[in-house]
């Protein structure tokens, strides 16, 4: 959504990206980022100077922050943040019904988790006006493996055998619950259960 439409739509992007820089900010740093002011691009752009004092005060730390952001290095943070392409301006069923057709194109094997995911991303967010999120460990990435697992579950036909499984890159050991990485997982398709 862009800022310069006018009118509500504008005012709702800034508290939408506000909401989204405090939220990425508590993450990071375990406390709240204050933002003073009665609109919400006055909010906003007082949210946008406190990020930059920081990130010029603790470099790590702001790294880590643009990287839950999903802004990258010489991005303007203002611009990404207010018209990002955002996971939460998709249904469940949309999602996964990408994924789905994602693994079934690949057919069987082992694949790249990453890749996959780009591939799914770049079909959902085709006609977007801007970039589409990226696969890290960023702030989309706990809404992606939420669907992944749901499509576990839903291609799981044990004893039998599994459509989809998530596995390590390296291929040992189990999945964590949570990773916090999918550049260390990888992805199994077996077709005949899909």
């Amino acid at each position: 959504m862009s800022a310069d439409g006018g009118g509500k739509p504008a005012s709702q992007a800034y508290w939408n990206a506000l909401r989204k820089l405090q939220d990425a900010w508590r993450e990071v740093f375990n406390d709240e980022l204050e933002a003073h002011g009665s609109r919400g691009m006055e909010r906003f752009e007082n949210a946008i100077g406190s990020l930059k004092q920081r990130l010029r005060q603790d470099v790590a730390g702001g790294k880590r922050l643009l990287e839950v952001l999903d802004v990258q290095p010489g991005e303007d943070i203002e611009e990404v943040l207010l018209a990002w392409a955002d996971m939460d301006d998709l249904t469940p069923k949309q999602v996964k019904a990408a994924m789905l057709r994602e693994v079934q194109n690949r057919g069987e094997g082992r694949f790249e988790l990453r890749a996959v995911l780009r591939a799914v991303l770049d079909v959902l967010f085709d006609d977007a006006r801007t970039r589409r999120p990226r696969v890290g460990s960023n702030r989309h990435w706990p809404r992606l493996l939420q669907y992944l697992r749901e499509l576990e579950e839903d291609t799981d036909w044990s004893p039998d055998g599994r459509g989809v499984r998530l596995a390590n890159a390296g291929g040992r050991g189990p999945v964590a619950r949570q990773p916090q990485d999918p550049g260390l997982l990888s992805i199994l398709i077996d077709p005949d259960y899909l």
